[in-house]
C-alpha cells in the first residue's frame, strides 16, 4: 500500500490547463496595459461609467484565471487530500 495521496473521485485532473491559464491571464493583462491609452477615446464616446464597469470586469477575468493557473502550478489537486 503506498502512501501516496489519490486524486478525488470525480474532479477531473486540471494541471495541464494550468500553463495554459497563466499563459492567458498573462497576455489578457498586457493588452489591457497596451490598450489603456484607447480607454478615455471609448469613455467619451460611450459614457464614463460603462468604460470603467466593462475595464473593472477585464480586469477582474484576467487576474482570476492568472490566479487559478498560478494556484494549480504551485499546489496541484494531487497534493490537496
Amino acid at each position: 500500500m503506498t502512501n501516496r495521496p489519490t486524486r478525488c473521485p470525480g474532479r477531473p485532473d486540471t494541471a495541464p490547463l494550468a500553463s495554459l491559464a497563466v499563459m492567458l491571464g498573462v497576455i489578457m493583462m498586457l493588452v489591457a496595459v497596451a490598450g489603456s491609452d484607447r480607454i478615455p477615446g471609448w469613455a467619451a464616446d460611450y459614457g464614463t461609467a460603462l468604460i470603467a464597469m466593462a475595464v473593472v470586469a477585464y480586469l477582474a477575468v484576467a487576474g482570476r484565471i492568472l490566479h487559478w493557473g498560478v494556484g494549480e502550478l504551485l499546489d496541484p489537486a494531487d497534493d490537496r487530500m
